[in-house]
């Protein structure tokens, strides 16, 4: 079909409407961006630099972490029986011989270390059954006398690294499982056995020994009700709930339960005392929750398909048939059209066992593994904790930028907390890592498409404009229409349909030129004549009809809808939000910069939102902040919002920034622009107190970063957070990242005193690091252009170890031994290779911190002040 000439026409026109209105110009391009982990930053060639974090493949330099089809699994003899956690996986072989890979936090795989492995072990021989435990339970096998064996966290508190005799039991066990410090198991004759802490229906809560339940009818399948007495939640802290509730199902499908139940509180009372069964009482078997026996999809109930064994995966079930067809399916939503959501697959023929998981880390992503009748083990899914027994990591991360393969040119980057994009110039939109999924409920099973490289995201129409926020995008095509990544803010998003779709104009929303993303559905656009429009909110913007309803009151806000009392002279807006919170910021072509939205929280506006009677915490007529001065862009994230200001500084307000007190950033040139990234603890990336990390663009080119770098997302060649800014280094690590190189760089004494290109592979349980030490700006040599390199480390401030020149460390004497001696190093542009740690295994590193020097000795290097931070390492790394 013919393009229409007014399109045509529009095409041609719009890039001039974008240019702004008004005398402050155009908001350039955005040429650095942050995620919670990684940054970017486009260079004027057009090409993509990447770096820090690559876990969720959010650097784009190719990394396994998801696997849309099943790969095999190769081992050298038939698989049995296979059991899955969010740790990593358990596979029983017809030989006996019981493997493990994945994560080893806790001892989990049983290999007698804590270091993490994606290729299969054997950990035991002589096994006849396995269960496989998590985070906070151990894992279990029976051996060929029908005994239990344990290993991983342990109810006492214990990490036991190696498998290990868990009781001993007069009879033959078939199958274990943990609740608590409880341990249940069931043997050929369908007796069940408890021993532990809080056993059901015991003399007394104090340990047991294995002890068989009496007065029961043969059993088939157990279940226990997490007893409280566990590591997480020790049992003295529930006196009301001191033993465990079982629940068993008899050969005829009866349930039946023993031991206690505890009473829970209601809004209108205190909680009923726990009830005792002891002996056993039988139950409805849909009272008592804990058998997985949902009903199958009903699309394989009218195609008369018989499941019969029920799996539970990660949202969602599996079913086995007896024929070996292994399917998969969600809960199909009462009313929902068809087609709307990819509900039901057949996922393999020929099964004889199957297990689903849910990877550790951000977002849970699933994954599932099943074995085939001929022996051969199968996973597909996330790999991000190495179930796919593949490297999850062939790039760990960079402390330094590398180049992202791209097909073209990029005129603009951006970042969500664990994934990437870039829009291209000719008006492709590229996407990668796990952050960046591409959603489409009809077409993937498991929600979206994950890409472990730059991925093509197909629209109608070429794009002019992105905006990216956490799990969503808006984009402004070449015509001025609007499109959301999941369909939010279009007509079509009431039917559940997550995929790109238009933005609605039907509330009468002209042409857009501009539009930001917060969260969770909530963003604003800004409109070819100025106007600014929301979407997801109901400040700012006209009151809804009166009479409507709560569904229909969502539905009315989940549409564009235009904010009153803003100039119509808006050339930039910015959004910030989470869960509850919604906010949005415009800045006018005057330099003004209008608030509007919730202002509750962190000081957002400048001003102590919390200490605010309640009627006014939300700002329903826009404001203007006083900022001092004019501003010339805005950005926002993660609840902080930062005011580009005329004179070259920054004011910021928000989580990052004292909150409502504020902080005024300025460096030896001015700022042109300034990218915030997400907070690691709000993502549930880390534990503990953590802010994010800023990237600020100068007006001489150069890029600087700030706050969090553990993960190498700084840019500046280390894995440390850095409480000053530090510059972004270059490709090559010899000099700084320059993005404007025709204008001369400025000159200044705040940067580091020497360069360095560190290397970290791994984590905590298997780690590798080394670092390429730069000459100092200022010399420091040893003589004869030479100089010596010194390494400390320690993880409380007080006890400090050194690195000797054989690579071992000791704790610090005098006099202090040079790391390496004698090293050339005359200037800048000379680095040597120190080796720092070249292989760890095992634990013991939390909290470790990393500083290298050079000097004539260790007196000089203090006194001259020539050593920096090199490596921070976190509790979760």
């Amino acid at each position: 079909m013919t393009t229409p000439h007014w399109r045509r026409a529009l095409a041609c026109l719009l890039p001039a409407l974008l240019a702004g209105l008004g005398s402050s110009g155009a908001v350039q391009a955005q040429s650095i961006a942050t995620g919670s982990r990684h940054g970017l930053a486009l260079q004027p060639d057009g090409s993509v630099l990447a770096w820090g974090d690559n876990r969720q493949a959010q650097l784009g330099f190719g990394k396994v972490v998801y696997s849309e089809v099943a790969g095999e699994i190769a081992l050298p003899s038939r698989a049995v029986a296979v059991r899955a956690s969010s740790a990593g996986v358990l596979v029983l072989d017809a030989d006996g011989n019981v493997w493990s890979w994945g994560t080893n936090r806790k001892g989990q795989l049983g290999d007698g270390t804590l270091a993490d492995r994606s290729t299969p072990k054997v950990i035991f021989r002589g096994a006849t059954a396995i269960t496989n435990g998590d985070e906070y339970l151990p894992s279990f096998l029976i051996d060929k006398d029908g005994q239990p064996w344990w290993w991983g966290p342990l109810p006492s508190g214990e990490d036991a690294a190696l498998p290990r005799r868990a009781a001993q039991v007069p009879a033959r066990l078939t199958r274990v499982e943990q609740g608590g410090k409880t341990t249940i198991a069931l043997d050929e004759q369908g007796r069940v056995w408890s021993w532990g802490e809080g056993v059901a229906c015991a003399a007394s809560p104090e340990f047991t020994g294995p002890v068989a339940m009496a007065d029961l009818t043969p059993i088939t399948d157990i279940a226990i009700a997490a007893n409280p007495s566990s590591r997480a939640t020790p049992l003295n802290q529930y006196p009301q709930f001191p033993r465990s509730l079982v629940y068993g199902m008899d050969r005829d499908g009866r349930v039946w339960k023993w031991g206690t139940e505890p009473g829970f509180p209601s809004q209108q009372s205190l909680p009923p005392p726990p009830q005792t069964f002891c002996p056993p009482v039988q139950t409805p078997q849909n009272l008592s929750g804990f058998f997985y026996r949902l009903r199958t999809h009903p699309d394989l109930a009218r195609s008369g398909v018989v499941i019969q064994r029920t799996i539970p995966a990660a949202w969602s079930t599996l079913g086995l048939t007896a024929g070996g067809d292994l399917w998969q399916w969600k809960d199909v939503i009462e009313g929902e059209a068809p087609g709307v959501r990819l509900t039901l697959r057949r996922v393999a023929t020929d099964v004889i066992d199957a297990s689903g998981y849910a990877s550790e880390g951000i977002y849970l992503r699933p994954g599932l593994l099943y074995i085939t009748r001929d022996g051969k083990l199968y996973g597909m899914g996330s790999n991000t904790s190495g179930h796919l027994a593949t490297p999850a990591s062939q790039i760990n991360g960079l402390s330094s930028p590398g180049r992202v393969a791209l097909p073209a040119g990029a005129a603009s980057v951006h970042a969500q907390p664990t994934g990437s994009y870039a829009l291209l110039n000719d008006g492709r939109i590229f996407a990668w890592g796990l952050g960046a999924a591409v959603f489409d409920l009809a077409r993937y099973f498991d929600m979206g498409h994950y890409s472990q490289t730059p991925t093509h995201f197909p629209l109608p129409a070429p794009v002019v404009k992105l905006a990216v926020g956490l799990d969503q995008w808006l984009a402004v095509d070449a015509s001025g229409s609007v499109w959301s990544s999941n369909g939010w803010g279009s007509e079509i998003r009431p039917g559940n349909a997550y995929q790109a779709a238009m933005v609605s104009r039907s509330t009468g929303m002209p042409l857009a030129r501009d539009a930001a993303v917060g969260s969770y559905d909530y963003g604003a656009i800004l409109g070819v004549d100025g106007s600014v429009w929301t979407v997801g909110s109901g400040a700012g913007i006209a009151p809804p009809p009166p009479g409507i309803g709560m569904a229909e009151f969502f539905a009315w806000q989940a549409l564009p809808r235009k904010v009153l009392g803003l100039p119509h002279s808006i050339v930039q807006v910015a959004s910030i939000g989470d869960v509850s919170v919604k906010a949005s910021y415009a800045l006018d072509a005057s330099g003004g910069v209008w608030f509007w939205g919730d202002r509750t929280f962190y000081g957002i506006a400048g001003q102590d939102g919390a200490a605010l009677p309640f009627v006014e915490r939300t700002v329903n007529t826009p404001m203007l902040l006083p900022l001092g001065q004019k501003a010339t862009a805005i950005r926002t994230h993660d609840l902080s919002f930062c005011a580009v200001l005329e004179d070259g500084s920054a004011q910021c307000d928000g989580k990052f920034f004292n909150e409502h007190l504020g902080q005024q950033l300025r460096l030896h040139a001015p700022i042109r622009e300034l990218s915030i990234g997400a907070d690691e603890q709000t993502l549930g990336l880390a534990r503990g107190k953590r802010s994010g990390t800023v990237h600020l663009r100068l007006a001489d080119g150069t890029v600087w970063a700030w706050g969090q770098g553990r993960y190498g997302q700084l840019g500046s060649g280390t894995f440390a957070n850095a409480a000053e800014p530090v510059p972004v280094l270059n490709e090559a690590g010899t000099g700084d990242l320059d993005l404007d190189p025709a204008t001369p760089n400025v000159a200044t004494a705040s940067r580091p005193p020497f360069r360095v290109k560190t290397r970290l592979v791994g984590n905590l349980r298997t780690l590798s690091f080394s670092a390429d030490v730069f000459g100092a700006a200022a010399g420091g040599g040893a003589g004869n252009g030479t100089t010596n390199l010194y390494a400390f480390a320690t993880a409380d401030l007080d006890t400090w170890v050194q690195l000797d020149g054989q690579g071992q460390w000791s704790l610090l004497r005098a006099p202090v031994p040079a790391a390496a001696s004698n090293v050339p190093l005359a200037g800048e542009g000379q680095s040597v290779p120190l080796p720092i740690l070249p292989q760890f295994v095992g634990t013991g590193l939390a909290g470790v911190r990393v500083f290298v020097g050079q000097g004539r000795d260790a007196q000089e290097m203090l006194q001259a002040q020539r050593f920096r931070e090199v490596l921070e390492l976190a509790p979760e790394d």
